[in-house]
C-alpha cells in the first residue's frame, strides 16, 4: 500500500488484507482470499471540515458477514490507522464463519530457505 512517506513507529504494524490503489490518488480498496468483491475502503478527505483526515469503511456484505459488530465506518488521523480499523472490522465481521481462516504458516522447507 503507497502512503504518505513517513509513517510513525506506533503506526509500524502488518497488514493482513491484500490492499490495492483504486482509481484515484490516496484512495485504496482492500481484499480478503475467500471473498469475492472488495471487503473496505479508505481514502484521503481533501475538502469540507474532515479535510487531511482518512475515512474508512467495512463495506463487505453476504450470509456470513456480520454487521453487528460495532463501527463500520469513520475517520483517522492516518492512512495506517484507517486501514487497521477496516481490518478490525472485516475480521470482527467473519468471525466464526467459514472465511474466518488462520493466516498460513510457512512450511520448514520454507523457512530453512529462507535461513530463519
Amino acid at each position: 500500500m503507497t502512503e504518505p512517506a513517513r509513517v510513525a513507529e506506533s503506526e509500524a504494524f502488518s497488514l493482513r488484507l491484500n490492499w490495492r490503489q483504486a482509481d484515484r490518488e490516496a484512495d485504496y480498496v482492500a481484499d480478503a482470499d475467500g471473498y469475492d468483491g472488495s471487503v473496505g475502503r479508505i481514502y484521503l478527505r481533501d475538502a469540507g471540515p474532515q479535510q487531511g483526515l482518512w475515512f474508512w469503511a467495512m463495506n463487505a456484505h453476504g450470509t456470513e458477514i456480520s454487521r453487528n459488530i460495532g463501527s463500520l465506518n469513520g475517520v483517522e488521523k492516518s492512512a495506517r490507522a484507517a486501514a487497521r480499523m477496516v481490518e478490525g472490522a472485516w475480521f470482527a465481521a467473519i468471525a466464526g464463519s467459514s472465511l474466518d481462516r488462520p493466516p498460513p504458516k510457512r512450511n520448514a522447507y520454507a523457512m530453512a530457505r529462507a535461513g530463519e
